[in-house]
This record gives structure tokens, sequence and C-alpha cells, in this order.
């Protein structure tokens, strides 16, 4: 069915760097997670890599299936919400107002914080819808609920109605604003990218 496209699924090793500098000239300037959090921040940063590599893994037995870009919203999300506690324990307070708000999420990042994140995305993918970045995020939370029950969105068709739905999107030139799932599958290993960096030296922090 029309959607938009899907994740691409590559993902590079990135060096560990040492001290507290981002790598790329500017020091980090980031609150301490405090007390028992510190553990509970390093399981969220595990299960993020572990997700990325779950979906590595599905979409070399199936990669036309869109599970395994779930894995990655998945990851997408523990990063970002990892980064938005190190960065701010403020917003452990706040964490079940944030639920899969990707924007919202994202607000809550120090100005400095989310600069440094689109910037690092853009060097890694050139430019791209991030440019209307609350434009992708609300892409991504509706893919995140959407994508888990995707029949639910063609309830009242028949088969040959949800053939000729897919068919007339194709012929129209398969436009992505008309697009029932957009997936903005660059921007999502974009992102991706910039937040594991941001992460790595975040978690290195943690442990000091």
């Amino acid at each position: 069915m029309a959607n938009g496209g899907g994740a691409n699924g590559r993902y590079d090793v990135l060096p560990v760097t040492g001290g507290k500098c981002n790598g790329r000239g500017s020091a980090m300037r980031s609150k301490p997670a405090v007390g028992m959090k510190t553990h509970w921040l390093r399981l969220m940063h595990r299960e993020a890599l572990e997700r990325l590599d779950d979906a590595g893994a599905l979409r070399g037995v199936r990669p036309d299936s869109n599970a395994s870009y779930l894995l990655e919203l998945i990851a997408f999300e523990l990063l970002l919400k990892f980064v938005a506690y190190a960065a701010e324990p403020a917003n452990i307070e706040r964490k079940k107002s944030f639920r899969h708000d990707y924007r919202k999420i994202f607000d809550a990042l120090p100005l400095d914080v989310q600069h440094r994140l689109l910037a690092s995305a853009g060097e890694r993918i050139g430019p791209s819808a991030l440019s209307d970045r609350d434009r992708v995020f609300a892409d991504w939370t509706a893919n995140f609920d959407g994508l888990r029950y995707p029949f639910e969105k063609y309830e009242g068709d028949t088969a040959e109605e949800y053939a000729a739905r897919g068919n007339q999107w194709l012929s129209a030139g398969g436009c992505l604003e008309d697009a029932m799932f957009r997936f903005h599958p660059q921007e999502l290993f974009g992102m991706l990218y910039a937040l594991r960096v941001e992460a790595q030296e975040r978690l290195q922090q943690l442990q000091q």
C-alpha cells in the first residue's frame, strides 16, 4: 500500500571519543543524571542499540517488512529520550507526558543540543525534510501508532477498493504528500546517526 518509502537500515560503527568535547569543536554542557537514574539511563541506551540490531537482522530476512522500520522508530524514541533526560534531568519528571510525541521531546532538549543534532543529521544526509522538523516528527509519531495496526486504516475497504487505492496513488505519481504513511527514511537515518553520536558522549559522562 502507498507508504512513501521505507528505511534503509544502514548504521555505521561510531568511534569512541574521550573527554567532554562533541567532536565538532564545542564543549558539551550537560547536567549529569542523578543517583539511581544513572543505571536506568544506561539500560535505556542499551535497549536502543539492541532495537537497531534487531531492525538490521529483520531487514536481512524480510526487506519489505515495515516491522524493521517500527524497531528503528523505537530506537529513535529511546535515544531521543535518553539524550533529553541526560541533558536535562528535570525532563525525567515529565516523562509520562512525553509518550511518543517526538516534537514535544525534541523541544524539551536544550537549544544547543537541538541545533547540534539537526546539524549532525544534515552533515550526514544533506538537504532534507528536516528543514521542517516538526512535520517530520509528527509523521513519525503517526507512524508509531498507525503502523502497528495498519489494517485499521482500511477497515471499510473491500479487497478491490484496497488494491485500487494503492494503484491510484502510484498512477498519480506516488506523491509523498498523498501517502497514507510517510516514512522519511533518510531523515530517520540522519537523526539516528546524530542521536547515537550525542548519546554515546553523554553515556561516557554518566560513567565518569
